[in-house]
């Protein structure tokens, strides 16, 4: 028997049309041998498959379990490798009547996405510490006084520029196929049940009302759930938020009890969402961005009954916490090193040396908002660990 090995990049940012590539290799009675995820590399055997559909699943875990229901309608396990495994059924897709979860996938992806976004904030932050510090220094600088010394060492320069320009390309290539792919794996789940958008329906309002601007909310989420429901027994009644999640909309009203919730789900969840408004929650507000997608949760309650509460588990609060406080930390902390760097070795010597008001107008304009803005990312992430010491020691 002869064999077919074929190497397929970015195949995991594109799971549905892999699936259908495989059942295509079956149907021309190619059947899939061996498995290289990291390699990207697909291994065919030439001989019939005893499968039609396919199927691909990512678990962190690297257990991939086969629920009883999905063995009785034919999936079995083909080829798996560490936290991939690729799944067969011997009847035609039409006929399938159950599905492969693909809920780890989409957290898999949603972490690649926020990695390159990363990424890119250091290119946009890099590119603008050099424009901000080298512009006054070419402005100034007679042209004659600058020279380029040959070393053979450019050639290390030149090396990691091409480098860095094919990262970037592959970092926007993977971000828009993963956009895509969120998209194809949402409308793959059929979500039954459309969920009210309140920031999109908003409610007629007769009565007094008055809006409050709350900024950066998400780093101290469990104050700012006692907040709004110090509103509510207050007798203001949130009706609606701006999209950005700064906004927010009260009507005056008879005073109420509400129990407020706020998740930070890390990527979108419509199926978590449908659970939670079945379970009587009303969803008030739910970010734009599918892969840090914060939402917030409502629901009334009587006095003297048990306040309600989405999730009571000590130890997912935590973890929701700590998700909150490293990805706030990864997004400021470099900013802080890079500002701190440039303000610590470069401003802050030529303003005490030559005196605040000696500098030149973009020279004191930097001098005076590096360090706003590092106090302001720094004050961030110190909300966003206290916050999470909080949920810890509850």
């Amino acid at each position: 028997m002869s064999e077919k090995s074929i190497w397929k990049p970015f195949w995991s940012f594109h799971i549905q049309s892999t699936e259908r590539w495989i059942e295509e290799m079956a149907k021309k009675g190619y059947t899939l041998s061996r498995f290289q995820p990291k390699l990207s590399r697909f291994t065919f055997t030439e001989e019939a498959s005893s499968h039609e559909t396919f199927a691909i699943s990512f678990d962190r875990s690297r257990q991939h379990p086969l629920p009883k229901a999905l063995e009785a309608d034919g999936w079995e396990v083909v080829n798996k490798q560490g936290k991939w495994a690729i799944y067969g059924n011997g009847k035609q897709k039409e006929e399938v009547k159950t599905s492969i979860v693909r809920d780890n996938l989409e957290s898999r992806n949603s972490r690649i996405a926020i990695l390159w976004w990363i990424y890119f904030l250091y290119i946009i932050f890099s590119i603008s510490l050099q424009v901000t510090l080298l512009l006054p220094l070419y402005l100034h600088m007679d042209p004659d006084t600058v020279t380029r010394v040959e070393s053979p060492m450019w050639i290390f320069t030149y090396i990691m520029f091409i480098v860095q320009i094919v990262v970037t390309l592959i970092g926007i290539y993977s971000l828009i196929a993963l956009k895509k792919e969120s998209r194809r794996l949402s409308e793959e789940r059929n979500q039954s049940q459309t969920l009210f958008h309140s920031e999109e329906k908003p409610i007629v309002l007769l009565g007094k009302r008055r809006k409050k601007l709350k900024l950066g909310w998400n780093y101290s989420p469990d104050k700012f759930e006692k907040w709004l429901e110090e509103q509510e027994r207050s007798g203001w009644h949130l009706t609606q938020v701006k999209k950005g999640g700064v906004l927010f909309q009260f009507q005056k009203s008879d005073t109420k009890l509400y129990s407020y919730c706020i998740l930070f789900e890390g990527r979108a969840d419509s199926n978590a969402h449908s659970f939670h408004s079945e379970a009587g929650w009303e969803r008030v507000y739910v970010s734009g961005a599918s892969w840090q997608q914060w939402s917030i949760w409502r629901q009334a309650y009587s006095e003297g009954a048990e306040k309600p509460k989405i999730n009571d588990d000590p130890e997912t609060k935590r973890k929701a916490a700590m998700r909150v406080t490293k990805i706030h930390t990864l997004m400021f902390a470099p900013i802080i090193l890079i500002f701190g760097f440039n303000f610590f070795s470069f401003m802050l010597p030529d303003a005490l040396e030559q005196g605040y008001f000696s500098l030149s107008g973009i020279e004191r304009f930097n001098t005076t908002v590096y360090p706003l803005v590092m106090f302001i990312f720094f004050t961030n992430i110190l909300r966003a660990w206290a916050y999470y010491f909080r949920v810890r020691t509850q």
